[in-house]
């Protein structure tokens, strides 16, 4: 007998999403959050339009819109040398009202802070009568024995100890995992890039000290190269400062921190700091994903510097991914091949990603010789704007990212099927729609507000692009044998520069599995491949 189905370890961001990617789909899931609960200091702020298309389906969609932030908040990237200093460059970027919904998606990007969207996800997993959420709870020790797993725990209040057992565990418990330290798996890649230091604060009235226009982030530059930058938080009053240290360790106290903001935020700025996290910026993904029963997932899986906000994106994608694979493992008709094919997907996806983000941090630095940075003269303001260029034109992939965060594929998963296509270009800004295998199903409106991304979630779908044939008996039937669930869904013809094959087979994470004109002649075998049997 067990306590649970998975017991995930990590209630922030990653681990709330699993626990509702795997409550919705009908699990007993126990969370343990070592903390209670509140975000005192809000790494992440913006949703990537992939994140918010599993919002969408997670049914969160309005209350992430409504989140609070300022529709009319402009998103503008500036670099300056300072908020009273010289401007290098704006780049203007629409409000979220302003934003269009993109052609390859049925939702737009959002900004939403941590402090907002991780009590989203607990309400909506908390509201699930499977799922369990202990607060102040720090797991000890997990230890792995035949078929289940045993999760030791202790109360960090009362100090009462006790323990779960779960069919499976997953770790979602940051970048220091305790778990991926204690089951020995090694990271690969990057271990430093520089020291930072996090400034959470409030300052109401920041930008209208300064005779600023909002923008979402403002990047300091000096004649030695970057300090930081300031990233808004709330739209109001609430910003995130951070201070790029080097690569050397350093120990600021508040007196420090206080005279390095007023530095770039300028002498008058009023400031109440709320919180101060030091940290290491980094490039590292785990050697392994999974040991036995036992998984990573998110930022105990891999590490990235914040530029791109493609970390907690990340970890999220990795949550859906494994979610129907635990999902179909439960249920009985998935097999072992299709856990094994988590590792094999999601890793090569987070050495991408963190090497997109350490592009982007990279390019912040300017090549050019800054010593005449803060010259007062009308050849240093030239000298200003072409740096403004060269900077803007190193990060623009930083802003303009759907490369990155929709064109992910899994190019050597074990449980695709592929066509023998060539796979196209892996642009981080720019994305190009395929129904190949590995890749996620396009986006296409078939009616108002249904999209083609809303056929998926449950089991896998059969496409059909024009008139509806009979062509489909013998795979439903050994699906059927098999216990696989699949449905059937008619597209238009009209779809065909999007869905050139005649068939699709979706799976339950909106990625697909297989494509052609002709139904496999071999179904069991090749269901026996998407199923990981």
């Amino acid at each position: 007998m067990t306590d649970a189905a998975v017991v995930v370890i990590g209630g922030g961001p990653v681990g709330l999403a699993m626990a509702l990617e795997l409550g919705l789909r009908g699990h007993e899931v126990v969370v343990f959050e070592s903390g209670d609960g509140r975000v005192d200091h809000p790494r992440a702020g913006g949703l990537s339009i992939r994140t918010m298309e599993f919002c969408r389906r997670w049914g969160v969609l309005d209350e992430v819109r409504n989140c609070g932030f300022p529709m009319d908040y402009p998103l503008d990237i500036v670099f300056s040398t300072g908020l009273d200093g010289y401007e290098l460059i704006r780049e203007p970027y629409p409000s979220l009202g302003e934003m269009p919904v993109p052609e390859e998606s049925p939702e737009r990007r959002q900004r939403c802070p941590q402090m907002w969207f991780d009590p989203i996800l607990m309400r909506a997993a908390t509201r699930l009568p499977n799922v369990r959420v202990h607060l102040n709870t720090r797991v000890d020790r997990v230890e792995e024995l035949s078929d289940v797993v045993t999760v030791h725990t202790t109360d960090v209040r009362s100090q009462e100890t006790a323990v779960c057992t779960a069919r499976f565990v997953v770790a979602c418990d940051g970048a220091t995992s305790p778990v991926r330290t204690a089951l020995g798996i090694a990271m690969s890649g990057i271990p430093l890039l520089n020291y930072s230091m996090g400034v959470f604060f409030r300052s109401p009235g920041l930008l209208e000290a300064a005779g600023q226009a909002p923008a979402a982030r403002f990047i300091f530059v000096s004649p030695t190269g970057p300090i930081g930058n300031l990233t808004v938080v709330d739209g109001r009053e609430l910003w995130r400062f951070t201070f790029i240290a080097g690569k050397e360790r350093i120990g600021l106290d508040t007196e420090n921190i206080e005279a390095i903001m007023s530095r770039v935020l300028g002498d008058n700025a009023k400031f109440d700091i709320l919180s101060i996290a030091p940290w290491r910026r980094s490039q590292l993904v785990a050697d392994r994903y999974r040991q036995g029963r036992i998984f990573l997932v998110g930022d105990s899986a891999h590490t990235m510097s914040p530029t791109g906000g493609f970390g907690s994106n990340t970890g999220i994608g990795e949550a859906v991914d494994l979610g129907w694979k635990l999902d179909a493992v439960l249920r009985g008709w998935g097999g072992e091949r299709l856990l094994d094919s988590y590792e094999a997907e999601r890793r090569p996806i987070a050495i991408r990603n963190s090497a997109a983000a350490t592009r982007n941090f990279n390019g912040w630095y300017s090549k050019s010789d800054l010593s005449g940075l803060l010259d007062s003269s009308p050849e240093a303001d030239q000298f200003r704007q072409r740096v403004g260029e060269e900077l803007l034109a190193g990060t623009r992939a930083e802003w303009e990212s759907k490369g990155v965060i929709l064109g992910y594929r899994y190019e050597n998963s074990p449980i695709c099927v592929q066509d023998g296509s060539a796979a196209p270009p892996d642009d981080y800004r720019v994305y190009c729609p395929t129904n190949r295998a590995g890749h996620r199903a396009p986006h296409a409106w078939l009616a108002e507000n249904k999209s083609t991304l809303d056929l998926f979630g449950d089991g896998f779908v059969l496409l059909q692009r024009g008139t509806e044939t009979n062509d489909h008996r013998g795979l439903f039937e050994a699906a059927g044998n098999r216990d696989i669930p699949m449905s059937k869904e008619i597209l238009p013809d009209s779809l065909e520069p999007l869905y050139p094959t005649r068939f699709t087979v979706v799976r339950p994470d909106g990625h697909v599995a297989w494509r052609g004109n002709a139904l496999p002649t071999d179904c069991d075998d090749f269901l026996g491949v998407i199923s990981g049997r």
